[in-house]
């Protein structure tokens, strides 16, 4: 172990990363955190795949008649955020909530194995790279979801590192890299859907490096030549596996970019694709509860919320121009430019469109990861800027531990089912009977309103309907036939907001609803067929 870290300190503080990661996975495997209800969808699935249901199939009882099932293609996510939980759970035989914890804690760890990787595969020294993997580890984006389960999220982050030290790894095209690219498109897209522009920028990557930097003269005849020849070779391994994605899954359902509108032109949709590596890489979001992103309940007000993106903008293309000058190598800032260009081309577009995408960092992600080395690699420059770095670093490390301390303490006081997850949007009392009468009741349905607590039904078929459903397209909605008993748990507030009457005369067939009040927050609403 000595001879190990002798003369190597960038190894003593990777392993005291590594060694924070496994007690923090040891931690939420004891007290799991919360999810958040995207996620939930595909552990509604993963019930019913454990009941012998087929991959990615929601069931759900049919409008025409609830006696009848509605199968649903869920396309709108990527497979892998329940997927892999799914894996751990079937082979270790642990519940949902612990599934999760092992999915968060080995995708951190490595994720930051392969950053670490490609840093020192992009020019940085060990030493950079090593601050830069405890930098990431230290960021709120890194430490958040330990306490709170996004998904996609965690096991994109742990592919993306290794998928780009591949794309900079092959120094000629050869068949083992037109496998990778194939196969690489496959993973990213079963890990996270918005891969596919990453997917896009790692291509257009592989190609410059191979074409420009390889090529003895890239801008003669034949060094055209060979920029056409690596473009079409490439395309090849790019357009099978996006054809295998789009047939197999994409054409199935609806998923974000389907779902567009007419151009609308703002303020924020150039900005803040342009401010993204500040916003992404210092976890501005996560902070602030939301910048631009009203569904997460942004505390700025909108203006100000906006003058902050295009600040950021501005540093943003300021870095840029400083990296053409000051950086570690031509790898680094390819891999930067790219990334950073193609970034801001589809979420402009996205944003114009109109697209459900929210305005998040979390999308940006990976510029943001690529940011933070060659910013560092930046202020180590003079002792003034490197020192300065340290005291903010560790002031901003004391508040994340506190962060995670809070956190793990709202789990561990928060109620949970049968999945083991924390539910801190509900009460002990309601989620309680809300779980026992589905482990004593078959035939029955539940009506819920969030896909978190409906992946709590084991046994039963569910209707969810989203809290944040428009009160007419929740009235509009109508439900003929009966199946055995109807089981409604309703939150007090909507009693006096109409959403209580829209959901009970949606069950047209159903009458004489009784109710009892299970606690403060919540009533339950029954009926028989």
């Amino acid at each position: 172990m000595a001879l190990f870290l002798k003369d190597h300190p960038h190894r003593i503080l990777l392993l005291f990363v590594s060694l924070c990661v496994v007690l923090s996975g040891i931690l939420i495997f004891a007290v799991p955190p919360g999810t958040d209800p995207d996620p939930c969808w595909g552990f509604m699935i993963m019930n019913s795949m454990e009941h012998g249901g087929h991959f990615n199939l929601l069931v759900s009882p049919a409008q025409d008649n609830i006696a009848n099932n509605n199968y649903e293609f869920l396309s709108w996510w990527s497979p892998g955020q329940y997927m892999m939980p799914y894996f751990f759970k079937s082979l270790l035989k642990v519940t949902t909530g612990q599934a999760v914890s092992l999915t968060i804690a080995i995708c951190g760890l490595v994720g930051l194995m392969g950053y670490y990787k490609l840093l020192t595969q992009l020019g940085f020294t060990k030493w950079i790279a090593a601050i830069s993997i405890a930098f990431i580890a230290s960021q709120l984006f890194f430490i958040a979801p330990f306490t709170y389960y996004l998904g996609g999220e965690s096991l994109i982050f742990a592919f993306m590192g290794w998928f780009l030290y591949g794309c900079f790894s092959f120094k000629k095209i050869s068949w083992q890299l037109l496998v990778f690219v194939f196969f690489g498109g496959l993973i990213g897209f079963f890990a996270k859907s918005s891969f596919l522009w990453m997917y896009a920028a790692g291509l257009a990557c592989i190609w410059i490096n191979l074409s420009l930097y390889e090529a003895p003269h890239p801008y003669g005849k034949k060094g055209v030549l060979k920029w056409l020849k690596n473009g079409i070779l490439l395309a090849i391994p790019f357009i099978c596996a996006l054809a295998v994605i789009y047939i197999f899954y994409l054409s199935k359902g609806g998923n974000p970019t389907s779902d567009q509108g007419s151009y609308l032109i703002r303020p924020e949709t150039f900005g803040y694709p342009l401010a993204s590596p500040l916003l992404s890489a210092f976890s501005v979001d996560e902070y602030l509860g939301g910048l631009l992103d009203l569904s997460s309940g942004a505390t700025m007000p909108h203006h100000k919320a906006v003058m902050v993106v295009f600040i950021a903008a501005f540093f943003s293309l300021i870095y840029l121009f400083i990296t053409t000058k000051l950086s570690p190598g031509k790898k680094y800032r390819l891999a930067f430019f790219v990334f950073y260009g193609v970034g801001v081309v589809f979420f402009t577009y996205m944003y114009l469109k109109q697209a459900v995408i929210s305005y998040e960092g979390r999308h940006f992600r990976i510029i943001g990861l690529l940011f933070i080395p060659g910013f560092i690699y930046m202020l180590f420059k003079t002792k003034v800027t490197r020192a300065l770095f340290f005291v903010i670093w560790i002031c901003a490390v004391c508040t994340l531990v506190n962060f995670f301390h809070e956190g793990l303490k709202a789990n561990r006081e928060a109620p949970k089912g049968n999945t083991g997850l924390a539910q801190q949007v509900y009460d002990q009392v309601a989620l309680s009977e809300i779980v026992k009468l589905d482990k004593y009741n078959r035939g029955a349905i539940f009506v819920l309103t969030s896909s978190d607590i409906s992946a709590e039904i084991n046994n039963n078929r569910v209707i969810t309907f989203d809290n944040d459903m428009p009160l007419q397209s929740l009235a509009d909605l109508k439900y003929h036939g009966t199946a055995g008993p109807l089981y409604i748990l309703m939150p007090a507030s909507y009693l006096t907001n109409g959403r209580k009457n829209a959901i009970l005369n949606n069950f047209v067939n159903y009458n004489n609803f009784m109710y009892r009040r299970l606690s403060p927050g919540y009533y339950l609403y029954y009926a028989q067929d």
